[in-house]
């Protein structure tokens, strides 16, 4: 399956490195509505977000992955609801990661080595799961959500849409991770966020708020 990526910098370096490695696909190149160059790790740039819509009803590519994340939340959500149901999304899971037959998981999802997936877990669409997150039972992460490296989440935890966990972080068992909340690295949270909210620390502390 031939694969096109939106964003041209690292993020997307590491998409194409497994979905071609490790799952198998074609990768035909990048979007980027800044990057100006006419190849980015050896692939071409095919042109700005504005080309994909054209580009996929003209037969180049067959799916489509967002290399968009850490800092940049609204704008990975905001460039994968543009093509949302006009544009085919793949899903690009390492074959080291242990995803549990009774998960649900949506489009565009990138899962990184050593990840683990427990009974009844759901992911939404466009979420990123970095290397060696461990998601326990019946837990759930919303749209557009990045998990950094080794983060911990225990059961029957309910993770919003465009929320940012931190390498390292823990989350104890049956808590509620709100909208578009930030957690620091190596924070052990304890108790619920509120949207928009930034905790850190050990017992995590909302430090304060951000704009959505």
């Amino acid at each position: 399956m031939r694969l096109a990526i939106i964003g041209a910098a690292e993020l997307g370096k590491l998409i194409a490195s497994h979905a071609k490695n490790d799952s198998g696909y074609d990768i035909i190149g990048y979007y980027d509505d800044f990057n100006t160059s006419e190849t980015f790790n050896t692939y071409p740039v095919l042109g700005k977000s504005d080309s994909v819509l054209n580009d996929y009803k003209a037969g180049k590519f067959d799916a489509l992955m967002v290399g968009i994340g850490y800092s940049h939340m609204k704008a990975r959500a905001d460039i994968f609801n543009r093509f949302k149901g006009s544009v085919p999304f793949a899903n690009v899971i390492h074959s080291s990661a242990y995803v549990d037959p009774t998960c649900k998981l949506g489009e565009g999802i990138f899962i990184l080595p050593g990840v683990v997936l427990d009974l009844e877990v759901e992911l939404a669409d466009n979420v990123l799961l970095n290397t060696a997150t461990k998601i326990a039972h019946h837990s759930k992460i919303g749209k557009h959500s990045f998990i950094a490296p080794g983060v911990t989440i225990a059961g029957l935890v309910n993770v919003g849409e465009k929320c940012f966990i931190g390498v390292g972080a823990i989350l104890k068992d049956c808590l509620i991770i709100a909208n578009s909340s930030i957690i620091g690295g190596g924070a052990l949270v304890l108790k619920d966020t509120e949207e928009n909210s930034v905790s850190v620390g050990s017992p995590a502390k909302i430090i304060k708020y951000q704009n959505s």
